[in-house]
């Protein structure tokens, strides 16, 4: 009995876990560290969020079919339009502990980041060496991202 239950609930945990471990879904940013060439590195969220409150409200979806989009509040005001439209046609994949975004409109390259999950928290690690073909105009080192799953 105890053996059928186990087998039984088994398959639950591992597809629970695999969903828990997915990127699929909603996410909200909540930390943008910024390494500079110095070394030193800064949390730009705050900053932003003290420019521009409603950035705290942004929320980005990745959807199970490679898609992904960028809910913009309309507290941003034209940043909203402008901002959604940028990343509409945007792509993800993900493969291994790498994370690929396509921008098909090519007004930006495309990105690979490190991609780490732990519970409800994604972070994406990109390195500017790695990406020589990013804008970069502060010479920056990395930018690590942080997202918790809604």
């Amino acid at each position: 009995m105890k053996r059928n239950l186990i087998c039984l609930l088994f398959p639950l945990f591992l597809t629970t876990n695999l969903l828990a471990q997915s990127v699929v879904g909603t996410w909200r940013r909540t930390a943008m560290l910024l390494t500079e060439a110095n070394g030193k590195t800064e949390d730009m969220m705050p900053m932003m969020t003290k420019n521009m409150p409603c950035t705290a409200e942004i929320t980005y979806s990745f959807m199970a079919d490679g898609t992904m989009r960028t809910n913009v509040p309309a507290a941003c005001g034209p940043i909203k339009k402008a901002v959604e439209n940028a990343n509409k046609a945007a792509r993800w994949s993900v493969s291994g502990n790498k994370k690929r975004i396509v921008v098909p409109d090519k007004s930006l390259p495309d990105a690979d980041h490190d991609l780490t999950m732990s519970g409800n928290t994604m972070t994406w690690t990109f390195d500017y060496g790695a990406n020589p073909q990013m804008p970069n105009p502060t010479k920056a080192k990395r930018m690590v991202v942080k997202y918790q799953r809604l």
